[in-house]
């Protein structure tokens, strides 16, 4: 009998792996789905490489209604460590106004003043401190972006001086302007959750982790959950924790009968809780980049040759060593009180949402929504556990269109910051896909022809003190006992920036509820 047992080795079951063995008190076992990353994941700018590999469950969207019809091609990292193995390592704690909000719901212990803790106590910042509120001790490794380019430095000087100056760090602060990226690093290579916190943790006794080992359903006694079944074989444990992501932990609750009761009696699955709110809240930012040429620049274009290969080898250095999402600016588009959009800058051609090779130098500069009003869902497509869940995100269908006015706004100043000085020497001309677009709706046709996720899915069990919450504010899921979701699903909004920070967040604060 274990005291945990935990489904998922992303971010979150790192985390909680990390946290629950640390005094020797609890016997721990972890489910994975994957087995250990491979070489590729070491190199920070490895990540497309990853995509559609067996270290991915290259998930797919369903045709998504306001970009004519396309599907998102959405990675997710099916490996120890899981997506924090394949991302582009941007270390955000969030800005203040996201965890006040989930207070301002209801959720008593998750404004700012609550979390601000638990980030410095994961954090093991290398870097100034300029806010005097960093963590230097913590397992989270981060650096600051040294191996950013000349072009990255250019756009975050053009930004400013285009007006999007700001503090000097964006972490431990309210936050707009425009900064290199602050990434999970360690001398040139990635340092991961499975880095910072697994593999570490896996040296303990009483710490067991099963790869390889697909995860089906949730063994309930009544309603008090007592274990999991995986590829056929029952695991027991007194406290049972799903962090499989906001794809796979509302899945997993569906297939165990915690859902929306008319949609498991659809695919023959007897509710235990009717639970509408599993599944539905699904959010993600969408993004849409703007190429502009760039002749004769350090890009990556290069960077899967061999000769970067070799440099990376011996070195740690070189274009692969690059986290690809260099450099980003925060602003207000629509005069609000935080950021409300980001602008990603990569010193790269970013095509087909990065599953085709560069073919010429040139930058991709993305706006992003940060506070999406479009929701998606997540859903089952069969009562088979083995069938990917059908993942809707809804990008840009918000009613009144403001998803959608953002995104062309960001293009507006994407634009402007790639003409100001000492960007605008360093680009030629902004590449076909947008060039021609000017009237607002031609600018949005042109983005919606590229648009995708920043594959930051969130919210699709969020807490909340309402009841039709799937989660209470301890993580708790309702309706049953001994069950609880401690991942990015979680969260009741997706937080104005990089989610992998606060996914961490949340399982460092269930591990001490869970002790």
């Amino acid at each position: 009998m274990w005291d945990h047992i935990i489904v998922g080795a992303g971010t979150a079951g790192c985390t909680l792996a990390h946290a629950l063995t640390e005094s020797g008190a609890n016997k721990v076992l972890l489910i994975e789905a994957g087995g250990k990353p491979g070489l590729l994941s070491e190199i920070p700018a490895g990540m497309p490489k990853l995509f559609r590999s067996k270290y991915d469950w290259a998930f797919e969207s369903e045709p998504q209604s306001a970009l004519g019809g396309r599907r998102i091609f959405t990675p997710r990292g099916k490996m120890l460590g899981g997506s924090s193995n394949m991302n582009a390592q941007i270390h955000q704690w969030g800005h203040p106004a996201d965890f006040d909000g989930w207070a301002e719901t209801g959720l008593a212990g998750w404004s700012w003043a609550d979390v601000q803790p638990y980030f410095r106590q994961l954090e093991g910042w290398t870097g100034e401190d300029a806010t005097q509120s960093r963590g230097r001790l913590g397992p989270l490794r981060v650096e600051s972006a040294c191996r950013s380019g000349p072009l990255a430095q250019a756009f975050v000087a053009a930004a400013r001086a285009a007006g999007l100056d700001g503090p000097p760090d964006y972490n431990g602060t309210a936050y707009s302007g425009a900064w290199l990226c602050q990434v999970a690093h360690r001398g040139g290579r990635r340092f991961s959750g499975w880095h910072a916190m697994l593999r570490p943790a896996m040296k303990r006794p009483n710490l067991k982790v099963e790869t390889h080992a697909f995860a089906e359903r949730i063994l309930f006694e009544g309603r008090t959950a007592i274990g999991i079944v995986a590829d056929g074989r029952e695991y027991r444990g007194r406290k049972i924790v799903l962090a499989a992501g906001a794809f796979g932990s509302p899945q997993l609750l569906m297939l165990s009968g915690i859902g929306p009761a008319e949609q498991l009696q659809a695919h023959g699955i007897a509710p235990l809780h009717d639970s509408p709110g599993v599944g539905a809240n699904l959010q993600d930012h969408a993004l849409a980049g703007l190429g502009f040429a760039a002749p004769g620049q350090s890009t990556l274009k290069r960077a899967g040759g061999i000769g970067a290969l070799l440099h990376w080898l011996l070195l740690q250095r070189g274009p692969l060593a690059s986290n690809i999402a260099e450099a980003f600016a925060f602003t207000s588009v629509k005069d609000r009180a935080a950021p409300d959009c980001e602008l990603l800058f990569a010193p790269v051609q970013w095509r087909n949402q990065g599953l085709e090779e560069p073919e010429l130098d040139a930058v991709t500069i993305a706006p992003i929504v940060l506070q999406p009003r479009s929701k998606g869902c997540v859903r089952l497509r069969s009562a088979d556990p083995r069938d990917a869940p059908a993942i809707d995100f809804g990008l840009l269908t918000d009613p009144q269109n403001e998803d959608a006015a953002i995104l062309v706004a960001g293009a507006k100043l994407a634009r402007r910051i790639a003409r100001t000085e000492p960007l605008a020497s360093r680009l030629g001309p902004e590449l076909p896909q947008t060039a021609q677009a000017r009237s607002d709706a031609d600018i949005l046709t042109a983005l919606k022809e590229t648009a995708q996720t920043v594959y930051h899915p969130t919210s699709s069990c969020r807490m909340g003190a309402d009841e039709r919450a799937p989660l209470d504010e301890r993580l708790r899921v309702r309706g049953v006992e001994r069950l609880w979701v401690a991942d990015a699903s979680a969260m009741p909004t997706v937080p104005r920036g990089h989610p992998n920070a606060p996914t961490a967040m949340i399982a460092a604060r269930a591990a001490q509820w869970l002790q």
